[in-house]
């Protein structure tokens, strides 16, 4: 294999362990054909099984070339931004009487996976049929615990009257560029449209603006309004639109 195909793609590790399949990357977001076959030699030459592909949603040439070499579109990604600042902190809505807005415990964490495996099931991974449901539910229930246990800077919970944990939302921070960014969400079933997302919003705008946060992004899927509503309406504006593709091998 030529050094040339390398950078184009990389093999993912956790992907790879998670779902018992060799999984990789296209690294860049644009394909010509002629960039699809050595993507294709590299899949080949590492044994790959999946390989994801994250496009520019504004270059028609990149996604008829994915198309046409059998990349499956599996969802799409919008990022939100907004800038927050430290005297809006005061004028945040309250949470629902009935719950309380606070950091995440060590013994919430049953109640946080049982509700990530069924709070996600708008992504891209739900939409390929190629993943096991029950793999996929289970990678959001390690997701929200790898959160909890420090990948994430905060998680908030929203906890009903007796304490049970009814939604999270997850906190990073990039201290040297005065950047936040909110990481997993989700509500119980049972809880939903009750106004526990925007109150876990609000309390991680407010967190992140006292660490020194200045920016702060959230992903969503396209195909889910809902937040897409629930986001916009604490103040996020779209700030880019990507395209998931799954290439599928053998």
């Amino acid at each position: 294999m030529s050094t040339e195909t390398e950078p184009c793609c990389e093999l993912l590790p956790w992907d790879t362990d998670f779902f018992g399949c060799r999984i990789g990357r296209v690294r860049t977001e644009m394909l010509a054909s002629d960039e699809v076959l050595k993507v294709d030699e590299w899949s080949r030459d590492n044994h790959i099984r999946c390989l994801y592909f994250l496009a520019r949603a504004d270059d028609p040439a990149t996604i008829r070339t994915a198309e046409a070499y059998g990349f499956g579109l599996v969802d799409v990604r919008l990022t939100l931004e907004r800038r927050v600042r430290l005297p809006e902190v005061s004028t945040r809505r309250k949470p629902p009487s009935d719950a309380v807005i606070r950091p995440a415990r060590r013994e919430d964490l049953p109640a946080l996976q049982a509700i990530a495996r069924t709070a996600h099931r708008d992504t891209r991974f739900f939409n390929d049929v190629h993943f096991p449901r029950f793999r996929v539910e289970e990678f959001y229930s390690v997701w929200i615990t790898v959160e909890c246990q420090g990948r994430a800077q905060r998680v908030f919970v929203a906890a009903g009257p007796a304490g049970q944990p009814l939604g999270y939302i997850s906190c990073h921070r990039d201290s040297s560029q005065n950047k936040g960014r909110i990481g997993l969400v989700g509500v119980a079933a049972e809880a939903r449209g009750k106004g526990l997302g925007s109150s876990l919003v609000l309390a991680a705008l407010d967190w992140l603006a006292t660490q020194g946060a200045e920016q702060i992004a959230v992903v969503t899927q396209g195909r889910n309004v809902p937040a897409q509503r629930l986001y916009q309406t604490c103040g996020f504006l779209t700030g880019n639109l990507r395209l998931w593709y799954h290439k599928w091998y053998g």
